[in-house]
């Protein structure tokens, strides 16, 4: 599945913005495709996420959820797709500058794990892009979640979505039979 995600930022550096994205929730992909002007409207079938409180949202991002943002950001940058065939997370050419490297700052680390500053001079493009990354994990974890409880409710009514090979080999260790492990 496809996720579109509209990340609407205002009062940071570089002016107001909207950054656009894709998540594949298949592969865990993150594609930050554009950078645009700022825009208050839904696109069609775009998750909408912001940090105005004024802008009709699927969700209001706030300081609070900056360090979890950093982390989702770090979890893509240095992951790997499900397919094993590159990155969890990409910056088109037109979005290139929306990526959160250079305003982040390492600060340490304590019993919590690492601690990071975010630059004053971070631009509201950045943070629209952090905003995506906490998005996208979040909707990994949700959509996993989902997964599991198919999975659980088809075992529930007896069903069996996941019939393999082992179970062929149970069914003979019932009858007695000489199975190899």
């Amino acid at each position: 599945m496809t996720i579109k995600i509209q990340s609407t930022f205002s009062g940071y550096g570089g002016g107001a913005c909207t950054l656009f994205s894709l998540y594949d929730t298949d592969t865990n992909v993150l594609a930050i495709g554009v950078q645009a002007e700022f825009r208050k409207e839904r696109r069609k079938d775009c998750i909408v996420i912001t940090n105005d409180p004024d802008i009709d949202r699927d969700r209001l991002f706030t300081d609070d959820d900056i360090k979890a943002a950093i982390s989702a950001f770090y979890a893509l940058q240095q992951g790997v797709a499900s397919n094993g065939k590159g990155s969890r997370l990409g910056f088109s050419e037109t979005a290139a500058r929306s990526n959160p490297t250079s305003s982040i700052e390492k600060d340490g680390i304590d019993v919590n794990g690492p601690r990071y500053r975010i630059s004053e001079n971070v631009t509201c493009g950045q943070m629209a892009a952090l905003a995506t990354c906490l998005h996208a994990i979040k909707a990994g974890k949700v959509d996993q979640m989902l997964g599991m409880a198919d999975e659980l409710s088809m075992l529930m009514m007896g069903g069996d979505s996941n019939k393999n090979d082992m179970d062929d080999e149970v069914e003979r260790f019932r009858r007695g039979e000489v199975i190899s492990i």
